[in-house]
């Protein structure tokens, strides 16, 4: 009988032991792996890495050969114009010459608009798809230059960004998205980086 209430007074101190074990283990297990010294944080001003880094300036020059490239079709169209315009006034009105090149200047003046239209959304396309390119190399080289210099986190430093005036939802909106307050300018990395990315 001794036995046997010993064994039952036993049981609540069984079960608590055996709720440590399956709860504490786990816990111990993912503290065994964690770092054992602290993080190593840089912040950088990610608009000043993207607008001085040498990817970025190439990215600019193939745009501007393009926007060049496409403003000298929009001229030679511009001048077809002016020839056309230039040749239906030496012409009788109504005669079937006349018909004939006036509708030869509706078609060219539809070209052209056409053309206007399509250099815009040329350009906007390929200016979108170069920044998200550069944008990709720089994180790249970021993701070199931290594993190099032992650093675990590059973050932006969103808080030298003032806020734009707007409505008080715009303005709401800007402030959630926020996620740096305060960085100490001591771990700004910057220059650093785009040194780094520019030597290359």
């Amino acid at each position: 009988m001794q036995r046997l209430i010993t064994i039952m007074t036993r049981r609540p101190y069984l079960g608590i032991a055996l709720a440590l074990a399956v709860g504490v283990g786990p816990a111990y297990a993912l503290l065994s792996m964690a770092p054992t010294r602290p993080a190593v944080i840089g912040f950088v001003d990610l608009q000043k890495v993207f607008n001085l880094s040498n990817k970025r300036a190439e990215a600019q020059a193939e745009l501007e050969a393009l926007g060049q490239q496409l403003d000298d079709r929009e001229e030679a169209l511009r001048q077809e114009i002016k020839t056309l315009q230039a040749d239906i006034e030496l012409l009788v009105p109504g005669t079937p010459k006349y018909k004939e090149a006036e509708k030869k200047l509706l078609t060219a003046a539809a070209d052209l608009r056409a053309w206007i239209e399509f250099k815009a959304a040329k350009l906007d396309a390929k200016t979108a798809q170069r920044r998200t390119q550069v944008y990709d190399e720089i994180v790249l080289a970021a993701t070199e230059f931290a594993e190099q210099h032992n650093i675990d986190f590059i973050l932006t430093d969103d808080s030298i960004v003032e806020l734009r005036l707007g409505t008080d939802v715009q303005v709401v909106q800007q402030m959630s998205l926020r996620r740096v307050v305060y960085a100490n300018p001591e771990f700004d990395i910057t220059d650093e980086l785009i040194a780094w990315i520019n030597e290359q």
